[in-house]
């Protein structure tokens, strides 16, 4: 697993060793090679790359690229989250703002392995998945 980290927004910080071993954890599960880049900032920046790439003009917790066959080999995808939403959400329902942003980052991994969360059925699936993973971590899932 290669996780290329790059924060704009430190409010949360990951432990690199705890992010290492969600992206090893999903690898392993997913049988998928898993090279990312993940891009930590805030609100008005995922608000902006959501509304740029997806023509959703709203903050969101998590954005991922799939970047395959995009000329770049070395990379599968590419992951943003949200420290601030983190923040606020983990405020909210009175959990870590780290388990939160952890949540995300497993959502995206989960995306670049084929999840989709369109429909309930799906999303209760991917769900399940990332309470799975942050279990198999030590971190209890936030939600």
């Amino acid at each position: 697993m290669t996780i290329d980290v790059r924060y704009e927004d430190r409010r949360c910080v990951l432990d690199p060793a705890v992010l290492d071993a969600l992206c090893r954890a999903v690898e392993a599960g997913e049988r998928q090679r898993l090279p990312v880049s993940l891009l930590v900032t805030d609100d008005a920046s995922i608000r902006k790359i959501n509304r740029d790439a997806l023509n959703h003009d709203f903050e969101t917790d998590v954005v991922t690229f799939d970047l395959r066959g995009g000329g770049d080999d070395s990379l599968v995808g590419e992951i943003v989250v949200s420290s601030e939403f983190a923040e606020e959400v983990a405020k909210d329902l009175g959990h870590e703002a780290m388990s939160e942003l952890l949540f995300y980052v497993c959502h995206g991994l989960l995306h670049l392995c084929g999840y989709d969360d369109e429909d309930p059925t799906d999303r209760a699936r991917m769900l399940d998945r990332q309470r799975h993973y942050l279990g198999a971590i030590g971190v209890s899932p936030p939600r």
